[in-house]
């Protein structure tokens, strides 16, 4: 049985001092998400914590990993895009100890460009700005937003996926229109229910 203290979870890591922009840092979350479901969800190691997890949990944490920490990082099961890894989900406790030793990524988030109704990729994601949620807390929603859309058709890596941001304004008439939307649990820095990421998918005629 799952309990708080041992839940399953899903590992983002961004390396620290990256000279990236948040924004790119953002769509490498995204991508690093959606390939790390692609290639362990059916691997015989990972397959059940997976399927427990996407059902009973769905939890991510963002860490962020010391030079070190980052190149030892290579050891484990993991897919990394740029600056960011994403390791498939595993219980608290079954944590290996470069895990372990990552700090939370709690900077404050970066700008996000804004969204261009006209000119959507395949998959662009819509992040809640005005929530002021830190960059660890950002970029975990954005990890969940990327699994809420279709992995065996979005997995090219040719995919033209987006992250941008959206303020309270037209937030939720845009949301009327979307694919799916992201509602926080509220166990760390907003309330419960809080609807932090859109998910949206092309044509562009459909949010017009």
């Amino acid at each position: 049985m799952e309990t708080e203290d041992d839940a399953l979870v899903m590992y983002l890591v961004v390396r620290r001092r990256t000279t990236r922009p948040f924004a790119e840092l953002a769509t490498a979350a995204a991508l690093a998400t959606r390939r790390c479901a692609y290639r362990f969800r059916d691997d015989d190691r990972w397959r059940d914590g997976f399927e427990d997890w996407w059902h009973h949990s769905f939890r991510k944490v963002c860490l962020r990993a010391e030079p070190r920490e980052w190149d030892d990082l290579r050891d484990l099961d993991h897919e990394r895009v740029g600056d960011v890894a994403c390791l498939p989900p595993l219980r608290r406790s079954a944590r290996d100890r470069v895990l372990v030793r990552m700090q939370t990524l709690s900077d404050e988030a970066g700008q996000l460009p804004e969204l261009d109704r006209d000119d959507l990729g395949d998959l662009t994601l819509v992040v809640a700005t005005d929530l002021k949620m830190s960059s660890g807390k950002t970029l975990a929603q954005i990890g969940h937003a990327a699994l809420m859309a279709d992995l065996d058709t979005g997995f090219d890596r040719g995919l033209d996926l987006r992250v941008v941001g959206q303020g309270t304004d037209g937030w939720a008439a845009l949301a009327e229109f979307a694919d799916a939307v992201v509602r926080d649990g509220g166990l760390t820095e907003i309330a419960p229910g809080s609807e932090t990421v859109l998910v949206l998918r092309s044509p562009a005629e459909s949010v017009k």
